[in-house]
């Protein structure tokens, strides 16, 4: 399951692409299209949502939702400031996160219409975690992130894009029914589709 993460980002986007009428695109939108590397004029902030996969190395893989606000103040860069919901149950445990991430995003080629880019940053990642015995614990753990994504502009106001992140983050302390400590490892895979509205 794992080995595909990167496969379900790259299918996703390629969809959008689609369904959008860019990789197969009809002869009255080929005559407009000036190229799918035609650098765009977009605004400097863009607010969107998207689909959160996650599926870490301890616990189970699931899509939840997030939102994501980008300051575009150069055309090689931006900064993306997201949160997003996740749940994992580990056994008998069950464990709630709210990461809230910041992130830079290079552009090589610039916000051309069809843009991939690089992305790097850290996060801080408030996590409720319930288990057996009636363990009850508030955990604020710090974790960083590096990846990379895709993304398509159909005008100066809406994108969509695909992005794919490896996480690394402190790990996930439980108590098992004996009162015995329990840690297990958070680090994992997160790939998120979204939608976003330029200003």
């Amino acid at each position: 399951m794992r080995q595909g993460v990167l496969s379900t980002a790259l299918v996703l986007c390629a969809s959008f692409l689609i369904a959008g009428g860019v990789v197969v695109p009809s002869p009255a939108r080929a005559a407009d299209d000036k190229g799918l590397f035609e650098q765009m004029d977009i605004g400097l902030l863009s607010i969107g949502g998207r689909a959160t996969y996650i599926d870490p190395k301890d616990g189970s893989s699931r899509w939840f939702g997030g939102g994501q606000v980008r300051l575009h103040p150069w055309r090689y860069l931006a900064f993306e400031g997201s949160a997003d919901y996740r749940r994992n149950d580990i056994g008998d445990t069950r464990v709630h996160t709210y990461p809230v991430q910041v992130s830079a995003l290079i552009y090589p080629l610039g916000t051309t219409r069809l843009a991939p880019f690089l992305l790097g940053g850290g996060g801080w990642y408030y996590t409720t975690v319930k288990g057996p015995g009636g363990f009850d614990d508030t955990q604020n753990r710090f974790g960083a992130h590096a990846g990379g994504g895709l993304q398509f502009f159909f005008n100066k106001h809406v994108s969509i894009d695909s992005t794919y992140r490896y996480i690394w983050l402190e790990k996930i302390e439980s108590r098992d029914q004996n009162i015995v400590d329990k840690k297990f490892q958070d680090n994992g895979h997160m790939v998120t589709v979204g939608v976003n509205f330029h200003f």
